[in-house]
Formats: structure tokens, C-alpha cells, sequence
């Protein structure tokens, strides 16, 4: 059964490498490629193991989330952790069960899910499922921390 296209783009590959929707694809182009970054694309990282429930007899699967582009530093430290929208709406671009992934990724990972809304020269990022309510910050490059990103949402 094919994805409806409308809210999953159409797979492309660019250079050996596979995106989810040319939306992804255009911002990897654009906004990490040239600058030489250390990166992974949708890198599987664990959420929680299997669970076992009543002496083993029931399992519940283990859970994972592959965000669309992982940058670390040089010494393999998790820079960006980011997963690519057409929009913050929750209603068709971030569902509840992507928050709640979100969610549980910061807390192992102990670093947020940026999601990402690409422009064609800039794109907003925002943090999904804080106590505070986070606005969409515009950038136009990865070069921030984490850290950073949340003074410029306070100050704004």
C-alpha cells in the first residue's frame, strides 16, 4: 500500500543517499552538505528496550525513532537531532505518537528533536513538547547550540 503523498513526500535519492521527501532532500543540500558536517541520515536509536510483562509471557516490542538527520561534533557528541516538517501544525504534520517520540528521545538522549520547517533560503526550528511554550526560531545555518537556540526563543 502506497503512502499518501500528500502528507508523506515522495522518496528521492540525491547522491547515494535516500530521503524521505525532496523537502528533506533540499535542505541536506542546502544547509548541511556544504558546510562539511559530521552526519548521519535517519540514524536508528533505541527509545526502550522489550518489555516483559507477567513472568515473560507477554513481551511489548521495544521502541525506536529515526530522526531525518543526526550531526555530531567531532568527538561523536550529538549536535542537532533533526526531523523535517512542512509545518508545526499537529494535526498533519506532527502527530502524537512523533511528540511523544520526541519526548522519550530527549529524555534518553538528553538533547531535544529539533523539528525543522524549511524555507528556500532559511528555515524555523522549533522544540516539540516543552513545559514552556517555544516559538519558532528563524535561522539560516546549523551554526548554534542547543543552548543557544532556547536564549533567542526567550529573548524574542
Amino acid at each position: 500500500m502506497q503512502k499518501n503523498t500528500r502528507y508523506f513526500g515522495r522518496k528521492i535519492e540525491y547522491h547515494g543517499e535516500k530521503f524521505d521527501s525532496i523537502r528533506e532532500a533540499n535542505f541536506f543540500k542546502k544547509f548541511v552538505e556544504p558546510f562539511g558536517y559530521n552526519y548521519t541520515l535517519h540514524e536508528n536509536f533505541r527509545l526502550h528496550p522489550i518489555v516483559e510483562l507477567c513472568n515473560g509471557v507477554i513481551k511489548l516490542r521495544s521502541s525506536s525513532y529515526k530522526p531525518d538527520i543526526v550531526i555530531r561534533d567531532k568527538k561523536g557528541k550529538l549536535l542537532h537531532v533533526i526531523d523535517i516538517k512542512s509545518g508545526f501544525n499537529t494535526q498533519y504534520n506532527i502527530d502524537q505518537a512523533a511528540a511523544l517520540r520526541f519526548k522519550m528521545f530527549a529524555m534518553k538522549y538528553e538533547i531535544p528533536v529539533e523539528v525543522v520547517v524549511p524555507n528556500l533560503k532559511s528555515f524555523r526550528v522549533k522544540i516539540i513538547g516543552t513545559t514552556k511554550k517555544f516559538t519558532p526560531v528563524t535561522k539560516h545555518n546549523l551554526n548554534y547550540t542547543i543552548d543557544e537556540l532556547v536564549k533567542e526563543e526567550e529573548a524574542e
